[in-house]
């Protein structure tokens, strides 16, 4: 069912409203896998103080700062791919950095309805794929970099098809 083994995290997003089909259906997908070695981590944001198992207790704000610091405590197999949306995504690069840092390898970031960071010489370091859900109006930056990119109003399935590698 997909190409590779190694960990898929999801960072987290309050705004995001399609977050939990997108959990529901990798959860799903990666339960059905071939794969043992295929992980889900949910870097979701803490609600009542507390974070449920195997999601990290980050709380809003979320700064990249944050971020990197959860990313240090959580066990995902390598390669990792990086699933994030809208706002998140600014904090890819310092991630990006952060990872290399630790001598962690990243296979892909996939970016839904992404607010894209600062294009620079460190990042990225390996493939990005970009699903638009709620807009046709494909940004320049994404064009002229070379990304993969799709519209699609279902970005569960686009992301699932993006790490079956089709």
């Amino acid at each position: 069912m997909f190409d590779a083994g190694g960990g898929v995290i999801v960072l987290p997003e309050a705004s995001w409203s399609g977050r939990s089909d997108l959990i529901r259906t990798l959860r799903t997908a990666f339960d059905e896998s071939d794969a043992p070695e295929l992980q889900l981590v949910d870097l979701a944001i803490a609600e009542n103080g507390a974070a449920d198992q195997g999601v990290a207790d980050l709380h809003e704000p979320i700064y990249a700062q944050q971020l990197c610091a959860a990313l240090m405590s959580v066990h995902c197999p390598e390669p990792v791919t990086f699933v994030a949306y809208g706002p998140t995504c600014l904090a890819l690069p310092p991630v990006a950095l952060s990872m290399r840092s630790q001598h962690r390898r990243v296979r892909s970031y996939v970016l839904i309805d992404p607010h894209l960071p600062a294009s620079s010489d460190t990042w990225p370091d390996c493939p990005v794929s970009v699903v638009y859900a709620n807009s046709t109006d494909v940004s320049s930056v994404v064009r002229l970099s070379g990304w993969e990119w799709v519209v699609s109003h279902q970005p569960e399935d686009e992301v699932l098809r993006i790490l079956r590698g089709a």
